[in-house]
């Protein structure tokens, strides 16, 4: 039997991360061929994608990561993994088509990837491998807001971890990146997690942490319960146990 191509467990996320939130932390195994078992869950849609893709290790990323999501789908809502179907929003964030009040958000990067979960909010994840070839400089004047500027964080050593939290909560949101780095600032903060400054009332609230992988990566998740769902922020919360399912 081929061997998987990927490990996947849990991860302890900190204490201020709001209740019906998940993540899943992927180990991927490049050395191995795609497996057919995974494939065969994919849509004729994602299979393409994967064909599309000129390098194996990204191959095995996208096809992996999408099996994954399938099975951990499948067993929070009883539907088969390939029968799941997904829609996009504008800005390309997937969402699962019939909703089930479960939102859900990925992101790969080297040997890794995460997966997050979410009944009380939309999620945003984002992973980067820490030695990864950029020029940081040029980056930072891209990426770094003016308020971001000011308050010292244009450093490379922070880049990697400033630069997964702002993804991930522009990937909360549901926005494009490029178009919005410089709309929200992500400042350090304590145990509670970032601060997170922003001039978008309808934006309601966004919240944002570090989260802990393996080796030599910055990972972030963010969680947001926007007004358009016709609640309040405080009463943003699960509206069915699937994710102890």
């Amino acid at each position: 039997m081929t061997p998987s191509s990927y490990q996947l467990q849990p991860l302890p996320l900190p204490e201020t991360v709001p209740a019906g939130t998940e993540v899943w932390l992927l180990k991927l195994n490049m050395n191995v061929p795609l497996s057919k078992r995974d494939l065969a869950l994919l849509s004729e849609g994602e299979r393409l994608n994967v064909v599309r893709l000129s390098r194996y290790e990204d191959r095995v990323r996208s096809v992996a990561t999408r099996a994954a999501l399938r099975r951990i789908l499948a067993s929070r809502t009883g539907i088969p993994p390939e029968k799941l179907r997904f829609i996009m929003n504008d800005y390309g964030k997937p969402g699962l088509f019939g909703h089930f009040g479960l939102e859900f958000n990925i992101s790969h990067s080297g040997d890794f990837a995460l997966i997050a979960l979410s009944l009380s909010g939309q999620v945003g994840v984002d992973i980067e491998y820490r030695g990864r070839e950029i020029d940081i400089e040029e980056m930072s004047e891209y990426v770094y807001s003016p308020l971001e500027r000011q308050s010292g964080l244009k450093t490379a050593g922070v880049f990697f971890d400033h630069w997964v939290a702002k993804e991930s909560v522009l990937k909360a949101l549901g926005l494009g990146i490029s178009e919005h780095l410089q709309t929200v600032s992500i400042l350090p903060g304590g145990a509670a997690g970032y601060e997170i400054v922003h001039e978008r009332p309808d934006w309601a609230e966004i919240r944002a942490w570090p989260i802990r992988v393996p080796g030599n990566y910055a990972a972030a998740l963010a969680w947001t319960c926007p007004r358009d769902r016709g609640v309040s922020k405080f009463s943003c919360g699960p509206t069915q146990d699937l994710i102890s399912r």
